[in-house]
């Protein structure tokens, strides 16, 4: 795809992606960087849009990054929510178990993943940097970083449903 045909698309469909962006996220900013996103990866070659199906394409590349920008926050609230320690906030039985359990988990990971897995899954998830970007502070395929992310969730998974 040419950067005429992304500018294009760009001219006719970017209103109509950003409200649905909007109406999604509540948030201008987010809204704007998600339909960035989309066009970016249009303009990087990674995606192809045929001319009869760009509409549809456009629109469901905004919803589905929408609702992983979404899925990511919740993530990051609950992982903040059990994290964070507030002095003025009642501490019950089960807020101590929950960081009983997360300091717990985060030991499991330390001593059971080996460091290039333990380097990804910080990049990706703390420092959260996308796969590519992971890739290349390590200087290693997009592909080895899927696998260790895969290989890291697994062992997630396991540590929960054995606990």
């Amino acid at each position: 795809m040419t950067r005429k045909d992304v500018e294009s698309l760009f001219k006719t469909h970017y209103t109509e992606m950003y409200h649905l962006a909007l109406t999604l996220l509540f948030d201008e900013a987010e809204s704007k960087d998600v339909v960035s996103e989309v066009f970016v990866s249009l303009l990087s070659g990674r995606t192809f849009v045929r001319a009869d199906k760009a509409r549809a394409f456009l629109l469901a590349s905004v919803r589905h990054r929408c609702l992983n920008v979404l899925q990511h926050k919740q993530v990051k609230e609950r992982f903040a929510r059990l994290l964070t320690d507030a002095s003025d906030t009642p501490v019950s039985d089960d807020t101590v178990e929950e960081q009983m359990q997360v300091e717990e988990l985060v030991q499991y990971l330390h001593d059971s993943l080996p460091p290039m897995s333990r380097e990804v899954f910080r990049l990706r998830y703390l420092q959260e940097m996308t796969c590519q970007e992971v890739a290349e502070a390590l200087n290693v395929s997009r592909q080895t970083v899927h696998t260790h992310l895969k290989q890291t969730l697994e062992k997630i998974k396991a540590y929960f449903n054995s606990n």
